[in-house]
């Protein structure tokens, strides 16, 4: 088995998934990301629902793992996930990251949108419809700070 590249962080936070992600990424992190983010919506398949995701670092997927995401991305977009905010705030290579990322989310019928700040982004979701519950939001920015050190 290959060495995990990449870690993330990811909390439901009311019909918004909270994602933070510290890459680059290979194919065995996204299969991690998958893995724990499907335990953690699972409760909202069916309906609709939103996810801010905030790069941290290297912001970039290896080939064989941006094909992965692609094809999960499309999966769970079936399931509910309809808005997707990406936030570049922390990324090193911010460019090149929304390049990638937007061939990706291109292919999966998700509503998505580019934001510099967690906030813009925050604002973008609640102004789609969707409501953030603020404990568990707290709570995930506090595991990614842990996570961070």
């Amino acid at each position: 088995m290959k060495t995990v590249h990449g870690s993330f962080v990811v909390t439901r936070c009311g019909n918004v998934m909270l994602t933070q992600a510290y890459g680059p990424w290979n194919r065995e992190c996204v299969d991690s990301l998958v893995l724990d983010y499907r335990q953690k919506s699972i409760d909202m398949h069916g309906s609709k629902w939103g996810d801010i995701v905030v790069l941290e670092g290297e912001s970039l997927l290896i080939p064989d793992a941006e094909s992965l995401l692609t094809e999960r991305l499309s999966a769970v977009h079936h399931l509910g996930l309809s808005h997707l905010a990406l936030v570049l705030e922390s990324s090193l290579v911010k460019s090149t990251t929304r390049n990638q990322l937007e061939v990706v989310y291109r292919q999966t019928g998700v509503d998505f949108s580019f934001f510099e700040t967690y906030e813009e982004a925050r604002t973008w979701l609640i102004h789609q419809g969707y409501t953030l519950d603020e404990v568990e939001e707290r709570t995930h920015f506090a595991k990614a700070k842990q996570h961070c050190q």
